[in-house]
């Protein structure tokens, strides 16, 4: 899982490089036939370092711009001002999916490890206990054989 964090974070650092550049040769005619694209890739890292700041709320200024632009001027799917936007939205969404599995992997996995030794134990003790019950089927089980039982497979 580890590896993923680091293929993820290497993803997500690399990803605008090679993106670009495959957009550059494969639009040479169109509006990436010059290299004003490379703004793009300067607006990715920025988006990326406005998530890491935690200024999110800055990231909505250019949704409100797109969206008055594609209003006014109308949605084109090739047009310069969408390339932008994913542009900046991908960078914040590349970046916050390589938290979120950092965060899973440091927090969540722990956690379900421990919750998962601490059901074997209790199915330990419950079993143990059914054993104490088939052993002396005519003896009453007070607290004293119950902590007795739990702390054997809790703390031996």
């Amino acid at each position: 899982m580890k590896n993923l964090y680091k293929a993820l974070t290497v993803f997500y650092i690399v990803f605008p490089l090679i993106i670009v550049l495959l957009m550059r040769q494969a639009y040479s005619q169109s509006i990436f036939g010059n290299w004003s694209f490379l703004f793009g890739i300067v607006l990715y890292y920025l988006s990326i370092l406005m998530v890491v700041a935690r200024q999110k709320i800055i990231l909505m200024i250019p949704v409100l711009f797109f969206s008055w632009f594609w209003l006014t001027y109308g949605f084109d799917l090739h047009g310069f001002t969408f390339f932008l936007f994913i542009c900046i939205f991908s960078g914040a969404f590349f970046y916050q999916l390589a938290q979120n599995v950092k965060h899973f992997i440091k927090k969540v996995l722990p956690e379900n490890k421990l919750a998962e030794e601490y059901e074997l134990k209790i199915e330990k003790m419950y079993a143990r206990l059914n054993l104490y019950k088939q052993k002396h089927p005519t003896a009453t089980i007070t607290p004293d054989v119950i902590d007795s039982i739990r702390n054997d497979i809790f703390f031996a």
